[in-house]
Parts: structure tokens; sequence; C-alpha cells
């Protein structure tokens, strides 16, 4: 009676298990995602690789409810303004523009730029991100909170920003991980099952 007891228990935590990463098949408005890449932008280069990381994220993990963001600052620099500094900023919004015309038309809701001036460090005798990667993320979470009209600490913001005020959780990548196809949708089932 025990061995089926236990065979039973083991059998119901199988199919649990399996609720847990199969639970959600599309990302309710309840849900809303925001998957952002915070990343340094140091040139024309970097931010082109930022940009078709971003899509093929986007391309793996198609939803209305799951939207992505580039929170990016330049690199230390000795000045707060660089030579190539206009140049990077104008690309990458341009970028962000020609995906969200390409993938998201009629919302402009899809991709995001959250861009962030350099403001000098003391301890680090440089011009700088505030506490690079943790600060976008804190200021991001900042921002998701804050009033419609609330910029928080970006000096630069693309996209329609609106949709991302109902945003319940945010998934983190760095610039170089993959996020599998439907592994959003997984991840976020997950956090949301009622278990």
């Amino acid at each position: 009676r025990d061995i089926e007891k236990l065979i039973s228990v083991e059998q119901r935590e199988a199919e649990v298990g399996a609720e847990l990463l199969t639970y959600l098949e599309e990302i309710g408005a309840e849900l809303r995602t925001a998957v952002v890449v915070p990343t340094l932008f140091g040139s024309v280069d970097a931010l082109t690789d930022a940009l078709e990381t971003i899509e093929a994220q986007y391309l793996a993990n198609r939803d209305p409810h799951l939207h992505f963001a580039i929170l990016s600052d330049f690199t230390d620099a000795p000045t707060p303004r660089q030579p190539a500094d206009a140049a990077i900023l104008d690309a990458a919004v341009r970028g962000v523009r020609a995906l969200n015309a390409r993938y998201a038309p009629e919302s402009d809701d899809a991709f995001f730029l959250f861009h962030r001036d350099r403001q000098w460090n003391e301890a680090q005798g440089v011009w700088m991100g505030w506490e690079r990667k943790r600060g976008k993320l804190s200021q991001f979470n900042r921002f998701l909170r804050a009033d419609a009209d609330d910029r928080g600490a970006f000096s630069t913001i693309v996209g329609a920003v609106t949709s991302l005020r109902g945003v319940r959780y945010v998934i983190t990548l760095d610039a170089d991980t993959v996020l599998p196809p439907d592994a959003a949708s997984l991840l976020i089932g997950t956090l949301a099952h009622p278990l």
C-alpha cells in the first residue's frame, strides 16, 4: 500500500510539473511582460548587434503582451559627451523605430529603447551610466511604476510606453543570451501558475 501511495504521489508531482511547463499558451494582458537587455553602446556596430539580437528574441517569442527593450548607456568616458555619441544614439532611435514599423506598425509597442546619459562617478573617476547594469534595471523598474509622464532617469525613450505601465514581469537577458523559442511564455506561465 505504501508503494502505491508513493507511486501515486510521484505521478501527481510529474503531472503538476508538466502543467507548470504547459500552463500558458498565450500571455494575457494581466501577465504583460518586458524582456530587457541592458547594454553599453560604444559604437554603431555594437548597437547594430543589439538590434539584431533583440529582433531575434522577438521572432522566437512573439506575443502582443510581450515587449522587448534595450536599456542602454554609452561606454565610460573622460567627458560627459564623446564625438560618436550622437551618431550612435541616432542609429539606435532609427533602429528601434524601424523594428516597430516592421513588426508593430499600429501599436509601436513591440520594441523600446531606454537610454541614459553619463553621470560623473567620483569613485571611478569617469563619466558613466549610474550603477551600470543594476542601475539601468532599477531605474527601468522605477519607470514602470511611475506616472505616465515621468521619464525617470532616461534621456531618450523610443516606443509607445503606455502599454508598459501594465507590465507585471521583467525578464532580463545579457546581450549574449539567447531566449529559446517560446521560452518567455514558459517562464511567465511558471511564474503565474497558482502553485
